[in-house]
């Protein structure tokens, strides 16, 4: 199972997706794994066959190798219990329905933006527009005749604040 899983890592894909500080992590890792597959490749997946037979023609004393055969096939190293994959799994489950929620939000936001879009191209340049339409279009932007402002025409400086009291310099 382990040996098929690491070589289905795609280390090119994965490699497009580590930010550059994350970089010498990233090769380190790559690195030990390298080395962890290459270690596991020199040594074959299952032990080799041993002939009991020609062993217990070959050797005198009884009983012996009767023994080591019970002896060796009763022997089993654990494999490590999989703890993670069941967490990993839960975990992809919940960051699929992010990815989801965010996919779908942000094609809302493209459809408002796509709006906004349009409409400003649907709006007469600047060029060809008079100072009326730019009121009409923009009233909280344009100079009103009836509220007269001062150069530069910006909030901060003009002489009433916000309540409509004047302003001492």
């Amino acid at each position: 199972m382990s040996r098929r899983a690491i070589k289905a890592i795609n280390w090119a894909a994965l490699a497009e997706r580590i930010p550059e500080t994350e970089r010498n992590a990233f090769a380190a890792f790559k690195a030990k794994s390298d080395q962890h597959l290459r270690r596991m490749a020199a040594n074959p997946e299952t032990p080799p066959k041993i002939d009991w037979a020609y062993y217990k023609k070959n050797i005198t004393l009884s009983g012996l190798v009767d023994k080591f055969q019970k002896e060796y096939e009763a022997f089993v190293v654990p494999y490590p219990a999989d703890k993670y994959t069941s967490q990993l799994e839960a975990q992809e489950k919940e960051l699929l329905a992010q990815i989801e929620q965010f996919i779908k939000e942000s094609n809302e936001r493209i459809a408002s933006a796509s709006k906004e879009v349009e409409r400003v191209k649907s709006l007469l340049p600047f060029s060809e527009m008079t100072m009326e339409d730019f009121r009409n279009l923009y009233p909280d932007q344009a100079i009103q005749s009836d509220k007269p402002t001062v150069w530069p025409h910006t909030y901060d400086v003009q002489p009433q604040n916000e309540k409509g009291k004047p302003v001492h310099h």
